[in-house]
């Protein structure tokens, strides 16, 4: 009771003087809503209703008064929340007032309880950040697969051999085509032979988006050797001779990479639905997966009316073809005309470029203009990280207990100059994560 008297006598030695003198207390007391009164030992407590109660102790009946900033009250709240078991702010309430009342105790409290580490690590929100807008790489025209994503599915299983087979998907992410091969494993050498494929069929690409070792690594066995292709030199040295710049997203960031993943998405849905339980050989599998590009490339990418005079939806394979695949060519030539005469190519050509131009400008004012509101509602920005706060990394094959600790050493801003990933710095490694897997520690003020 020492620490007791002597922090009431710090914070109300006024109303502890008028008490003892037998006066009434001043109206801007703070306790005078309680109507304190002094026991034998000049403690100032509550008077409450309670006081014929026979079985309630003293305690309950008359909790002590305390004031809501002293460093006394602090080490009591903290006393109760670990005997409540590192509850929340309610229970350790309940907890506190079997003895004591503090003033403003729930705010008090909360304001105590916020510095508690532990609660945090358990409690804490991860990052958030504001959706972040498109490259500039995504939203100018370019030729089809000029800029694209690659990623690999699988794997399947074929009946003639019972063998493995993976699919590398390629899709264009400004037309939003789709290219896939069926390729047998995953080395060095398969892969380039399949990326030789697909520059042959579609054109030398300028920038290739993927994902990275850690990312794959969240992945079954199998997929973890993709980084070892994509990092091996012999795919460096190709892609550098070629002049093709390959750039990765964050790790653990799959959504960074969301213009592929959905694809991967779709591709993977056509095929449960097609295939089933069914097992087909390799020549099968290939003619459905070629099916499939087909079907992917010839989606509406612009909104399909109702109305019989508006025109086609626009679909990727109009960048490609000029129409959908599974459409009969708009170009009517009569059959005695002369295909090969100067006057019908350069009318042919003046065609196509003017259907071409068409496609553009439907694919800038219908598609890209709709990608202004394409999104979920506003996030809100979490509070902001600062290099050498503590976080603890999210890992989704741990429970939260065991998620790591870490120590932020730098900030990584996107295009926009927001905080969109950090490089951390755990006990045996230096690592990259976005915003949205790390759980700040620290206290805001």
């Amino acid at each position: 009771m020492f620490w007791v008297r002597i922090t009431q006598n710090d914070s109300y030695s006024n109303e502890i003087t008028c008490l003892k003198n037998n006066k009434s207390l001043p109206r801007d007391s703070k306790p005078l809503c309680l109507n304190p009164f002094l026991d034998s030992n000049g403690i100032l407590r509550v008077t409450g209703r309670l006081g014929k109660s026979t079985h309630l102790s003293t305690f309950e009946k008359h909790p002590i008064i305390l004031p809501s900033k002293t460093k006394l009250t602090e080490l009591l709240i903290w006393d109760s929340h670990k005997r409540v078991f590192h509850s929340g702010a309610s229970h350790t309430l309940v907890q506190v007032r079997e003895k004591y009342w503090i003033l403003k105790s729930r705010q008090t409290i909360k304001s105590v309880l916020s510095k508690c580490t532990i609660c945090k690590r358990f409690n804490s929100s991860p990052g958030t950040q504001v959706i972040a807008p498109l490259p500039d790489i995504r939203v100018e025209q370019s030729a089809p697969f000029t800029i694209i994503g690659v990623d690999f599915a699988g794997p399947l299983f074929v009946k003639d051999t019972n063998a493995k087979q993976y699919i590398l998907l390629i899709t264009c992410a400004v037309t939003r085509s789709v290219h896939l091969e069926l390729v047998g494993d995953m080395t060095t050498d398969t892969f380039l032979l399949a990326f030789r494929r697909f520059i042959s069929r579609r054109g030398l690409c300028s920038v290739v988006i993927s994902d990275n070792a850690r990312t794959f690594k969240r992945a079954e066995l199998e997929i973890k050797r993709i980084w070892n292709i994509l990092n091996h030199p012999d795919v460096k040295k190709f892609y550098s001779f070629n002049g093709i710049k390959w750039q990765y997203i964050v790790e653990r960031a799959a959504w960074w990479g969301g213009f592929y993943e959905r694809m991967v998405r779709t591709v993977k849905t056509a095929l449960r639905k097609t295939l089933g339980k069914s097992c087909l050989t390799v020549e099968q599998l290939l003619t459905i997966l070629i099916e499939i590009e087909g079907m992917i490339n010839s989606r509406p990418i612009t909104y399909v009316g109702s109305d019989t005079e508006e025109p086609t939806a626009l679909t990727p394979a109009h960048f490609l073809l000029g129409k959908r695949i599974t459409s009969l060519s708009s170009v009517r030539l009569r059959l005695d005309s002369n295909l090969s005469s100067r006057k019908c190519l350069i009318k042919s050509f003046n065609y196509r470029e003017r259907l071409m131009r068409s496609f553009w400008t439907r694919w800038k004012n219908e598609y890209l203009m709709n990608l202004r509101s394409a999104h979920s509602s506003l996030v809100k920005n979490s509070s902001p990280f600062k290099v050498n706060d503590v976080i603890v990394i999210k890992d989704d094959h741990l429970p939260r207990n065991f998620w790591k600790l870490g120590r932020i050493i730098e900030l990584l801003p996107g295009r926009d100059g927001k905080v969109r990933a950090c490089k951390v710095k755990t006990e045996s490694t230096i690592i990259k994560r976005p915003v949205q897997l790390l759980y700040n520690l620290e206290i805001q003020d």
